[in-house]
């Protein structure tokens, strides 16, 4: 099993086909990252700066639904920003990967609807839980997507060790408690939309969880899970 990689301040750039970003979702996806959309000028709290025609800003944390939501009403986020200043997170993923034996590849370099780039380190394990965390510097961690199962008997336990990012300023109890109660919630909506609709490939999202720099959402989306971590997301 390979650990986790130091990301260095210069990466070479890695021309990727299609099925390089096969662990991207489109930007109505259920996976998506707010790293995948294109780069919105949004200040983060305390920032100064100005937004571009066409640029999304970062919602206000309180204009965000705090409980389970279908898909049209989804919410949508700023552009993933620098979680905090000289975290790579370097250790948490060798930690989560050593825990959960999951396999991480090298970094690449990916291009964006925008046409930046922004780097990723994808992993898997043979049981099909995946992580994948992004760099909007190429360095600084700015996101982190995990997915897993539904019907895994150690999902819940995988997201949150997923909640457990090692930033100042996260709260870490809150973080596993908001994410208990966001499970039972998005399960229970998505029983109600199938049993409405028959139709078993319903998406529903959780209420989204701030604290310190980051941001939370879960997502359910027939038999998997995707919990999103940002930073810089929201206002």
């Amino acid at each position: 099993m390979r650990t986790a990689y130091r990301i260095p301040a210069v990466l070479v750039t890695l021309v990727i086909g299609t099925a390089g970003v096969a662990t991207c979702g489109a930007d109505d996806g259920p996976g998506a990252t707010a790293s995948e959309h294109p780069k919105t000028a949004a200040t983060r709290p305390g920032q100064a700066g100005e937004r571009t025609a066409g640029e999304r800003a970062a919602p206000h944390v309180a204009d965000l639904p705090k409980h389970a939501v279908t898909s049209d009403k989804k919410p949508s986020f700023g552009a993933a920003d620098t979680m905090a200043t000289g975290y790579t997170g370097e250790e948490f993923l060798a930690t989560l990967s050593k825990r959960w034996k999951l396999e991480l590849d090298k970094p690449v370099e990916q291009e964006m609807p925008d046409g930046k780039k922004r780097t990723y380190v994808h992993g898997r394990a043979e049981d099909g839980a995946s992580v994948s965390a992004g760099y909007s510097d190429h360095r600084n961690l700015s996101s982190l997507l995990c997915r897993t199962g539904t019907e895994r008997n150690t999902a819940l336990d995988f997201l949150d060790s997923c909640t457990g990012l090692d930033i100042p300023g996260v709260d870490h109890a809150g973080a596993s408690s908001w994410l208990r109660q966001a499970k039972g919630e998005t399960d229970s909506l998505y029983g109600k939309k199938v049993a409405e609709t028959g139709n078993k490939k319903e998406y529903v999202i959780s209420g989204v969880y701030s604290s310190g720099p980051v941001t939370m959402v879960l997502h359910r989306a027939y038999d998997k899970y995707s919990l999103r971590i940002l930073g810089g997301a929201v206002a």
